[in-house]
C-alpha cells in the first residue's frame, strides 16, 4: 500500500476502504494470519481484527469476498480511468508471493468473475496460458445453462500439459458448456497450408464461433526465451529474437505488439491461427488475466492495443504498469 493506515485512521468514520478490502482478501483468500496482515500494513493486530469484523458487518464478506469489491480499490479506479477500461480487478497478494501464488490468486479472481457474470447462452472464446489455466482450475463447477466455449487459438504443435485443448476441456466441463475445439497447429508451415485448413467446414465453423463469441478470456504473454509460447513448442528462440528486434514486448494468442500497442508483423504472423486484434475488438467484453513482475511491459503494451475491456491483475504489477505508463507516455509525447 502506498500509504499504510494507522490505527487512528482505521477508527475514523472515513476509514480506508482500500485497506479493509485488501485485508479481507488476504485473510480469506490467501490465508494470511492477522499478525501477518498487521505487519504488511504496519498496523496493530487488534486493528486488523477490527477491519475484518467491519468487512463482515458491512457486507463486504459473505461466504467469500465479493469479487466486485476488487474493482472498488483506488488503484483499480486509476487503471480503469487511465486505460479506458470497463472494469479492473486488482488482486492483493502477500509480499514475496511466488509466480505460482500470483497466478493462482489471479485465477481465483477470474473464476469468481466468470461465474458471477456469465449468462445462459453465452459463447466464451478462450485463449490460453498458465494464468488462464488457473482460472479454469479455480472454477467451482457451477454449471451455466446453454453456454458454449470456443477455442481461440490452435494448439496441435504444443506438447505442454496446459495446451489450449486441455484448457478448453477443463473449463467446458466445469461450466457445463459445449466445447468447440480447434484441433490444428497454432503456427502452420505456410500461408497456403493455413488457407487449406481453414477451408475445412468443421474447422471454419469452430473458428467462426470464436470470432462471434459474446465474451473472451485471454492471457498476456511476454517476449522471452522462457515464454510459454517457447516452452510449449509454438515458437523457437530465433523467432523470439526476431520479435525483440522489431520491438515486440508481448503477445495475445501469438499476436505480437510493441510498447505502444501497435501490431508487430513478421513473416510468421501470417501463419498463425488465432484471433487477430481486430477480431478481439469486435468481442465485448474481452477479459485479460495477467500479472507478475516479468509481465509489466507486456501488460502495458496489451492495454494500449485497445483490445481489452476488463483486466484482472495483481496489486504490485498494476502499480508498476501505471508507473511505466507515465514514463513511456512522456517519451511518446516527444
Amino acid at each position: 500500500m502506498a500509504h499504510p493506515a494507522t490505527d487512528n485512521d482505521l477508527r475514523a468514520p472515513g476509514a480506508d476502504i482500500d485497506t479493509m478490502i485488501s485485508a479481507a482478501w488476504l485473510y480469506y483468500h490467501n490465508n494470511l494470519t492477522q499478525a501477518e496482515i498487521a505487519k504488511q500494513f504496519d498496523i496493530s493486530r487488534p486493528a486488523v481484527a477490527n477491519l475484518l469484523s467491519r468487512a463482515r458487518n458491512e457486507g463486504l464478506v459473505t461466504i467469500s469476498l465479493r469479487p466486485d469489491l476488487l474493482s472498488r480499490l483506488t488503484l483499480a479506479d486509476a487503471m480503469r480511468s487511465r486505460f479506458e477500461l470497463d472494469d479492473v480487478y486488482v488482486v492483493p497478494v502477500p509480499p514475496g508471493a511466488s509466480k505460482l501464488e500470483i497466478h493462482q490468486a489471479l485465477g481465483k479472481a477470474g473464476a469468481m468473475l466468470l461465474e458471477k457474470t456469465m449468462q445462459p447462452g453465452d459463447v466464451l472464446a478462450t485463449a490460453w496460458g498458465v494464468t488462464v489455466l488457473e482460472v479454469a482450475l479455480a472454477l467451482s463447477g457451477k454449471k451455466i445453462e446453454g453456454t458454449m466455449l470456443a477455442q481461440a487459438i490452435g494448439c496441435a504443435n504444443s506438447g505442454e500439459s496446459f495446451n489450449p485443448i486441455r484448457l478448453a476441456s477443463i473449463m467446458g466441463e466445469k461450466l457445463g458448456a459445449r466445447v468447440y475445439h480447434l484441433p490444428l497447429p497454432a503456427v502452420v508451415s505456410s500461408v497456403q497450408a493455413k488457407e487449406i485448413l481453414l477451408e475445412d467446414r468443421g474447422i471454419r465453423s469452430c473458428f467462426e464461433m470464436a470470432k462471434n463469441a459474446t465474451r473472451a478470456l485471454i492471457g498476456i504473454g511476454k517476449v522471452a526465451s522462457d515464454a510459454t509460447v517457447v516452452t510449449a513448442g509454438f515458437f523457437n528462440p530465433m523467432m523470439i529474437d526476431e520479435l525483440r528486434a522489431k520491438g515486440a514486448v508481448g503477445d495475445i494468442s501469438c499476436r505480437y505488439f510493441d510498447i505502444d500497442g501497435n501490431p508487430v508483423i513478421t513473416e510468421f504472423d501470417s501463419r498463425v491461427i488465432s484471433l487477430t486484434f481486430d477480431d478481439l475488438r469486435k468481442i465485448e467484453p474481452v477479459i485479460a488475466v495477467a500479472g507478475g513482475e516479468d509481465k509489466v511491459t507486456a501488460v502495458l503494451g496489451a492495454l494500449r492495443t485497445k483490445c481489452i475491456d476488463i483486466l484482472i491483475i495483481d496489486e504490485c504489477t498494476a502499480q508498476r504498469v501505471l508507473a511505466l505508463d507515465r514514463t513511456t507516455s512522456s517519451t511518446r509525447a516527444h
